[in-house]
């Protein structure tokens, strides 16, 4: 009789192990946020793309900007824990004189305070899909925006 039982054991060997490869590719899948990131209005003639990349318990965010007369991209990075610490944002590498201060709300929500040279100049609340595929971001500019930008605006990003 024990030869018998050998072919249903290694069936549920192999069961187990499929089982097992299985949860494992959930239990580490990457969060909703993980991945590239295009903003679906981009300026003309160029392109914005995020990538987002979980490190330990926060995340590296590397901007690429794509401009029409640009020779090369510029790229910008920020490393966060999430946790409402304020990091540099680093422009083709060096220092831009701009921060971040990015807080993870839960696993859908983020709020973001952005300075420059000390001065608050934006707060953006983001929020993901709940099937991951698209990103809205309403930020809100402070009267005194370098850039020239005042107001609300809202962008969505596509996962590309």
């Amino acid at each position: 009789m024990p030869f018998m039982l050998r072919p249903y054991r290694r069936f549920l060997g192999m069961a187990f192990v499929v089982c097992l490869l299985s949860l494992s590719s959930l239990v580490g899948a990457d969060s909703l946020w993980s991945g590239t990131w295009v903003l679906s209005e981009n300026p003309p003639g160029g392109r914005l793309v995020m990538t987002v990349e979980e490190v330990g318990t926060g995340w590296k965010l590397t901007y690429e900007l794509v401009g029409p007369t640009a020779a090369a991209s510029t790229v910008s990075t920020v490393l966060t824990p999430l946790d409402g610490t304020e990091v540099p944002v680093l422009v083709n590498g060096e220092p831009s004189g701009q921060t971040m201060e990015i807080q993870k709300i839960d696993s859908r929500h983020t709020v973001t305070v952005m300075k420059f040279q000390g001065r608050e100049r934006s707060v953006s609340k983001s929020e993901i899909s709940p099937n991951g595929k698209v990103l809205t971001v309403e930020t809100e500019y402070a009267s005194t925006n370098p850039i020239g930008l005042a107001g609300k605006q809202i962008e969505r990003w596509n996962r590309q």
